[in-house]
């Protein structure tokens, strides 16, 4: 194809026709990608007219698909299903989290961080979090997912994923990931997660390298053909940005600086997540954290110890863990308090508008196309 990544650039034109379709929900799409689709048979591959007639059947399917959503639908009866029984495993979790010990603002912050169960946590908690930049480890996400994931592939995958016994510790892994994501009541932000973790475990297995920006916009063209509505969702637009930006820039500047520092490794992730996430933190929350970045050196690790110990908590509610857990959860607090107590820790006010997100987000992909392509020029130089 004339532009790299095919699969991220046809769910790139998915995302647009969804937009056009929901926003103008007209019944000419489906003759339209009809015709898009037959042509599109006709032509050879090796035209130049074959790709662009590609791209045209991803943006009238994505039209065709978002004209047909109503915003009045009811959720579906198994999603209702799912739902409700989530809830009722969170309240047995929680309810396992009480016989730990632990403190009822600890008790909070656990629930939130594993189960996505929030009516315990403040107003002033989740204010304070979103004042330093650290709103993310409050709402359930990939990197609570690579947390858990990380643990099951250093257990069950990295002493097999050469082996011929390594395909029988894939259902395992997805029970694990998939279990997790409908406990947790299936947030957009962990079914695209669990999408991408189970891409990336199968092509490990099959030991294929391949672009993690491709299990991306797999992920992401899954999730829109199933629930078009998800694209003007914030969750699913901070939470794709974020891994775009990752993924994008992380290969460019690793190879740039192969020898940095763990901490400074941590540092450029946060960097990185927060640079892509800034117009649209901008535009929906009108503030932006200074000290966020510098803040997940700490955040993190905390964090991270906070999740392996209530899961440790929720299988064996005993004291000692509930006396660590109260003990972590304060020190980070803590951290938490002290920053928001910095004066101008966080600029407020700001009303970008849609134009000049849009502008931004254009600047930063030109950007990015063109580190990506100036590094593959030189590696085929080389």
């Amino acid at each position: 194809m004339i532009v790299q990544h095919p699969m991220l650039w046809c769910a790139a034109f998915l995302m647009a026709g969804i937009a056009i379709g929901l926003q103008f929900p007209l019944p000419y799409y489906l003759p339209l990608l009809a015709v898009a689709v037959i042509a599109c048979t006709l032509t050879r591959k090796t035209e130049h007219w074959h790709e662009v007639l590609t791209l045209l059947v991803w943006f009238l399917l994505g039209c065709s698909r978002a004209a047909v959503v109503s915003p009045y639908d009811e959720k579906p009866r198994w999603q209702q299903s799912v739902e409700r029984r989530a809830k009722n495993v969170q309240t047995l979790l929680v309810t396992r989290l009480k016989t730990a010990g632990l403190s009822p603002r600890t008790q909070a912050l656990c629930s939130a961080l594993v189960v996505g169960q929030k009516n315990d946590l403040k107003h002033e908690t989740r204010q304070a979090y979103r004042k330093v930049g650290a709103a993310h480890l409050l709402a359930l996400s990939g990197m609570h997912l690579g947390i858990i994931y990380g643990f099951l592939y250093l257990v069950f995958i990295r002493w097999v994923r050469h082996s011929k016994w390594r395909w029988h510790a894939l259902p395992l892994i997805m029970l694990c990931l998939w279990g997790y994501a409908l406990v947790a009541g299936m947030p957009v932000s962990l079914v695209r997660a669990a999408l991408m973790l189970s891409i990336l475990t199968i092509l490990s297995l099959m030991q294929y390298n391949t672009d993690p920006l491709h299990p991306l916009a797999l992920s992401a063209i899954i999730i829109l053909l199933a629930a078009p509505t998800d694209l003007v969702s914030i969750s699913f637009q901070l939470s794709f940005a974020a891994v775009f930006f990752l993924l994008a820039l992380w290969e460019p500047i690793s190879n740039r600086f192969p020898t940095l520092h763990w901490a400074v490794r941590l540092l450029a992730v946060s960097c990185v997540a927060t640079l892509g996430t800034m117009p649209l933190t901008l535009y929906y929350f009108h503030q932006l954290p200074l000290f966020g970045p510098l803040l997940s050196l700490l955040l993190i690790p905390l964090t991270t110890f906070i999740i392996y110990l209530t899961l440790a908590a929720m299988l064996l509610p005993i004291a000692p863990i509930g006396w660590l857990l109260n003990h972590v959860e304060a020190l980070q607090q803590q951290v938490i308090e002290l920053t928001v107590s910095i004066p101008f820790a966080t600029l407020t006010g700001i009303y970008p508008s849609k134009t000049v997100v849009a502008l931004i987000y254009g600047a930063m992909v030109i950007a990015i196309v063109r580190l990506r392509t100036r590094r593959i020029t030189q590696e085929y130089a080389i």
